[in-house]
């Protein structure tokens, strides 16, 4: 009820802008609520998920450290690690995982870089790019597998800094046309290069020995059901697997 309730609110919002319906007519306000609810609900959506312990702590650990990397090259306009981690958690975990670990980057660094309404823009931004790491999957045993992650988190550093224009567009801007969003664009490309270029760097560095990492501590909390067998049939199968890890 409370989904259906939160979907039906999303295009009424919209309608109401569009009709100049106060306050829904000032599009800073309708654009925060409109991402508000878009985070409520994909954040919904994965309580409801099937998440086990080793999982969300791996997600909590990838977080963390994209926030404090963020955190850490504050300094350097554009050039941080949270685009790559959350893109490299999207096709290690899935796009959902990859999706949480690109919001909450932006949710915890902001306790220390500074919160407002351009954060949950942010952590829309972000997480749709960890999602999107989740289309590597395809690739996983192909030798293209690192030139297309490095031209995909590159892409981010370009539309991560689109998406936030398009907050900065819609609250500050006047009129709301294609050649002032374009201006806006523009003015933002020198930081959105610096982004694209330490994403590219941080990928041609990092991806390998992360990814790797990643894929075997997954490996340990992944299993398939092989259905019922006897009980003798079961000690023989744990022996074996025990003398495998001890080998």
């Amino acid at each position: 009820m409370l989904r259906g309730f939160l979907l039906a609110s999303m295009p009424a919002l919209v309608f109401l802008g569009l009709k100049g319906v106060t306050p829904f007519d000032r599009w800073s306000l309708n654009s925060l609520l409109l991402a508000l609810l878009l985070l409520t609900l994909l954040f919904l959506r994965f309580e409801e998920g099937d998440y086990g312990a080793r999982e969300v702590a791996v997600v909590g650990a990838l977080a963390a450290v994209g926030a404090a990397g963020r955190v850490f090259f504050a300094a350097v306009p554009g050039v941080q690690p949270a685009t790559f981690l959350a893109v490299l958690a999207g096709y290690a975990l899935g796009a959902e995982s990859g999706f949480l670990v690109g919001a909450i980057i932006a949710l915890l660094s902001n306790i220390f870089l500074g919160h407002g309404p351009w954060t949950p823009w942010q952590m829309i931004a972000w997480g749709l790019a960890g999602a999107s790491g989740g289309l590597l999957a395809a690739l996983r045993r192909e030798r293209r597998l690192l030139p297309a992650a490095a031209m995909l988190v590159t892409a981010w550093g370009f539309l991560f800094g689109w998406i936030m224009n398009l907050w900065f567009w819609l609250s500050f801007v006047y009129p709301l046309n294609w050649a002032s969003y374009l201006a806006t664009c523009a003015t933002s490309f020198w930081f959105d290069l610096l982004h694209a270029a330490g994403n590219l760097l941080f990928t041609l560095a990092l991806w390998r020995p992360m990814a790797e990492m990643l894929r075997r501590y997954r490996e340990r909390f992944d299993f398939v059901y092989l259905g019922e067998a006897e009980r003798g049939e079961e000690v023989t199968m744990w022996i074996d697997v025990e003398k495998t890890r001890v080998e």
